[in-house]
């Protein structure tokens, strides 16, 4: 006859390493996936994950990538997109507009665009972006710090909503997103897919 207490342990046992994993950082990252071209020699190669802490909105990525497509100096007329890089779009809005674009480059080149409308693009502009990146063996990790009450942000954590991008690799280059789904040629900024960001908390 099993005792009450070892019944317990039995199920400690059994739930505690799920506990585990649900509390280990990054068990709730959401992976991105391809939208194009129609295949990558890369399998799930972004990963993210969200945090809200008073009106600050953290976004850290990690990539893993078995060459970098990335330059330590941009020459002129030259972006982060135009190499690797993590994006993220936010809204506050059902219509999605406006939205914030923010971008960072393995060696921390940032790129921060407001979208006023869809012919209006406020480029170059401080939208109050910090961020950081470090490049490891196979990969590199990001991390985007974003104020959300300069933005127009009210405080409700259900407003906030966009989506989550990586372009990744030399020619073809692919093209990543945590919401939108597979096209011959990518458009990341498409606000009708954006969903709330905190699922990939």
């Amino acid at each position: 006859m099993v005792s009450l207490p070892g019944i317990a342990w039995s199920v400690m046992k059994f739930f505690l390493p799920i506990a585990i994993l649900l509390a280990a950082p990054g068990a709730l990252a959401c992976d991105l996936s391809l939208v194009a071209p129609v295949r990558s020699i890369l399998k799930k190669p972004v990963q993210v994950k969200v945090s809200l802490a008073d009106d600050t909105l953290t976004a850290s990525y990690s990539v893993s990538a078995p060459s970098l497509n990335a330059r330590k100096i941009l020459g002129p007329q030259k972006y982060p997109y135009d190499f690797d890089v993590v994006e993220l779009f936010v809204t506050f809005s059902d219509t999605g507009f406006p939205y914030y674009e923010f971008e960072v480059s393995p060696f921390n080149q940032t790129f921060q665009v407001k979208i006023v409308s869809h012919a209006l693009h406020q480029e170059g502009v401080d939208l109050g972006l910090v961020s950081s990146a470090t490049i490891r063996p196979g990969g590199w990790v990001a991390e985007l710090k974003i104020p959300l009450k300069p933005l127009g942000w009210d405080g409700d954590p259900r407003k906030i909503r966009g989506n989550f991008y990586s372009i990744l690799e030399r020619a073809p280059r692919s093209y990543w997103s945590s919401f939108l789904p597979r096209a011959k040629k990518a458009n990341f900024h498409q606000p009708q897919f954006f969903q709330p960001l905190l699922q990939c908390e």
